[in-house]
């Protein structure tokens, strides 16, 4: 089986650039809160540094975190309500995570694509709630923002360049609906966040945090990449160095076929 999360993702430097990814759209919280038939228990796998397990302590009796990445899991028990009483951290992947007793909610955020449906959906099976519902995210990058079309042809160049695949290859999307042919789709909601602030600097960061771009798969070339961007992006940022822009975030609520 293949490495879940991705090796990347297990580096303590890939870890450290998580902070820099900008926030989901409100409106996905919401909405799998409202969804939510029972708020007695939530999984979240794949759940990194806690980007939706931790802000949902405050609503589900219990929150489980799963992540095969020992650095994510420090990272997240830093962060805020990283370490509150109703949230347990387990350091695996989510094919052989040690789940216990039944989920009234399982979100995905940024993570089913790495998953083997094969493998995890039968054993998700017995850990399911009744009415249970699964929350699949995706989407932190920015949104047509007034770079859009330079950033474009950044991908075109890069992508090719560190991961031999076109962007958005037909190998790329079938990592993205793999899982399909296991799931009841209930609906698909798409959310605009509110106008977000990051220095050029920090945006950048924000690639190393993903694993097209990691630092290991950049290498010598780290400093084109960031020489480049840097070029690409400064004349878009006000007299501090700000970017402004927005994220979408995708939604799809679920059942277990």
């Amino acid at each position: 089986m293949p490495d879940i999360a991705g090796t990347t993702f297990k580096a303590p430097e890939v870890a450290g650039y998580y902070p820099h990814r900008p926030p989901y759209a409100h409106q996905v919280y919401e909405c799998i809160i409202d969804r939510s038939s029972a708020t007695q228990r939530l999984l979240d796998l794949g759940c990194g540094e806690g980007k939706i397990a931790r802000p949902m302590t405050k609503v589900f009796d219990q929150v489980c975190a799963v992540d095969p990445s020992a650095n994510m899991i420090k990272l997240g028990r830093s962060l805020e309500r990283g370490r509150t009483d109703n949230l347990e951290w387990i350091e695996a992947a989510a094919e052989e995570a040690p789940l216990t007793g039944k989920f009234d909610t399982v979100t995905f955020a940024s993570s089913i694509h790495w998953m083997e449906p094969g493998s995890l959906f039968p054993k998700l099976g017995k850990h399911l709630s009744e009415n249970h519902i699964l929350a699949i995210i995706n989407g932190d990058a920015a949104f047509q923002p007034p770079w859009q079309d330079e950033w474009q042809q950044f991908l075109a160049k890069w992508v090719p360049q560190v991961t031999g695949e076109e962007v958005n290859s037909n190998k790329w999307r079938a990592t993205q609906t793999k899982h399909l042919d296991y799931i009841n789709i209930l609906e698909t909601n798409e959310y605009v966040s509110q106008p977000f602030g990051q220095t050029v600097e920090d945006f950048i960061l924000c690639q190393h945090s993903r694993d097209t771009f990691a630092p290991v798969k950049l290498g010598s070339r780290r400093h084109e990449f960031h020489n480049e961007l840097n070029a690409l992006l400064q004349p878009h940022a006000n007299r501090e160095g700000q970017l402004t822009f927005q994220v979408k975030t995708h939604l799809t609520l679920a059942t277990l076929k």
